[in-house]
């Protein structure tokens, strides 16, 4: 045999070697890019997820009256806004980690808010602590809020930040960024959980009253199919309400 075939099978050898190596140093490339890509997405969004959550809370971007009359919190009884003479009543069972309610009361708490201040409905509050612990804590807080007399104000706050942790420091904070004062007696409140009892009480009085889910809306006793209403339609509905 000549020798000529045998160098030129040897020398194509040698290059499906190279092109194999090359193609695996390729690939190794590949999948450190694809790896680091990854590491640096992850890592990303856990920094976001943990600035989200860990941030100073801000003020709501609609402004509530601060000052309320300071409510006494009763274990299983919600807090209420609102004059005892209105001739509507409207129950509202809402989770402060609860994005579908955060996306309630942005659409609806003007009318709300109206509806309460021109004398036609009395606001009862049942905040629910059914997601995860800043849920429990962010309850708390807001009878603690609504016992000092911000109420209002600190409620806005709390669904404006709804995807904080809600630490102490974050509730603390928020009264201030609501426009109150974090008083010694507030901030022992938030710290102690000095109403656990009563945020247990509450999710234990929806229970009874059949609520599944937030947010749940009763008008004058009657459930409100909250999917699909328009700011429009319960504003009928409560001055339709208000006039029987």
């Amino acid at each position: 045999m000549s020798a000529a075939p045998s160098r030129r099978a040897a020398e194509q050898a040698r290059l499906v070697a190279e092109q194999a190596a090359a193609r695996r140093r390729e690939r190794r490339i590949l999948v450190a890019v694809v790896v680091a890509f990854v590491v640096l997405l992850v890592g990303g969004g856990i920094g976001f997820q943990a600035w989200r959550t860990n941030r100073a809370p801000t003020a709501a971007p609609t402004a509530l009256p601060v000052a309320s009359a300071p409510a006494t919190i009763t274990d299983a009884r919600p807090i209420v806004w609102g004059s005892a003479e209105a001739p509507v009543t409207l129950s509202l069972y809402e989770d402060f980690h609860c994005p579908h309610c955060a996306e309630f009361e942005e659409q609806f708490a003007g009318v709300l808010t109206r509806a309460q201040q021109s004398g036609q409905i009395r606001v009862e509050l049942y905040p629910m602590a059914f997601i995860d612990q800043g849920s429990a804590a962010a309850a708390n807080g807001m009878a603690c809020a609504a016992e000092a007399g911000f109420g209002p104000s600190y409620f806005a706050g709390l669904f404006a930040n709804h995807t904080l942790q809600w630490s102490d420091d974050q509730l603390i904070e928020l009264a201030r960024v609501s426009g109150a004062e974090a008083t010694p007696a507030f901030t022992t409140c938030v710290t102690s959980r000095a109403h656990a009892d009563w945020v247990e009480s509450i999710n234990v009085a929806a229970e009874q009253r059949g609520v599944t889910g937030t947010p749940t809306l009763f008008l004058d006793g009657k459930a409100v199919d909250v999917a699909g209403l328009t700011p429009t339609g319960l504003e009928t509905m409560i001055a339709e309400a208000a006039q029987k």
